[in-house]
């Protein structure tokens, strides 16, 4: 059995093991063919994985996260998950690397411990994302939402618009395609990308779309939640430019935490991440902690560290 077979296995049974790090995830944002797994195994049992997508680029080889995947990094099994084995597991996986020109990678906010990384010389930067506990009721939850937002917003929304799930992915391309060139920003995935990657959401019951319409039939607003074994994760977002005084994406957003509390029962809500002052502005308004997780990375061609310098 190969190691990426002995993976799809372990997936299938590891309920703890992110959606960005299953296999089935995998597949669909990078190819089947195109991504490979790094494992160290204690007797039959596996004691960490890693997962690694190689690309060649200009010459180069590149290990960096696909598209629409956040978080990647070690996993421990629970038997494995304490401060002395991880440590030697990480450092034995990253020892299992082959070879690259860059590496870059967003760990999962349940690793804490960098040193590792830092002995191999992989330069390590902090990046936050913001999350909310939901094994608090729904009523406290609320009232840890910005007081505008409470009284102002959602309600204005609700008069406005209908939350409804019943509209097309196109329909959700189309608002994102909006979002990206108001920021005059080239979207990172085509239509068919998001088409196939949908699918395997869809097949593997793992995500949801909201919209938030009017009696126009206008689309303000859209959300695409997925979520794992014990968390809801907001992936992507969007609202039409010309609607947007409507309030209707901060209804829509609390609909989202309202859908991983009470229908997903999930533990945690996690908007993903920003380093953007408006963003976390908006995150903290939702009540959502902030949530340290670890940027890694690391140049071994001399041509891209002198290009990376002079950028």
């Amino acid at each position: 059995m190969t190691n990426k077979e002995a993976y799809q296995h372990f997936c299938k049974k590891e309920k703890e093991l992110p959606i960005f790090s299953q296999s089935w995830y995998l597949d669909a944002v990078c190819g089947a063919k195109n991504w490979d797994i790094l494992m160290i195994k204690k007797g039959e049992e596996i004691a960490a994985t890693m997962p690694l997508a190689i690309q060649k680029k200009y010459g180069f080889t590149l290990q960096r996260m696909p598209t629409l995947t956040k978080y990647w990094g070690p996993y421990f099994p629970k038997k494995f998950r304490n401060f002395k084995q991880e440590q030697k597991l990480t450092r034995a996986l990253i020892q299992q690397l082959p070879k690259f020109d860059f590496f870059e990678h967003l760990f999962h906010p349940n690793i804490s411990n960098s040193l590792p990384l830092f002995w191999e010389k992989f330069e390590t930067t902090i990046r936050y994302t913001f999350t909310i506990n939901l094994e608090d009721d729904l009523e406290k939850i609320f009232s840890n939402l910005d007081t505008d937002y409470r009284n102002n917003k959602i309600p204005k929304a609700k008069s406005i618009v209908k939350i409804t799930s019943d509209r097309t992915l196109q329909e959700f391309y189309d608002i994102q395609l909006k979002t990206f060139e108001r920021n005059k920003t080239p979207i990172p995935f085509s239509f068919d990308f998001i088409k196939n990657y949908d699918k395997a959401l869809k097949e593997n019951n793992a995500r949801q779309m909201f919209f938030a319409v009017d009696d126009k039939n206008q689309i303000h607003s859209a959300v695409y939640l997925i979520w794992d074994e014990y968390a809801a994760y907001l992936l992507m977002a969007g609202d039409d430019s010309n609607l947007r005084n409507s309030g209707a994406s901060v209804l829509l957003t609390w609909h989202a935490i309202e859908y991983a509390k009470e229908v997903l029962q999930k533990d945690r809500f996690d908007f993903l991440g920003s380093m953007i002052e408006p963003i976390t502005r908006v995150r903290r308004n939702f009540g959502a902690t902030q949530v340290p997780y670890f940027h890694i990375k690391k140049i071994n061609s001399k041509i891209l560290k002198i290009l990376f310098a002079l950028k």
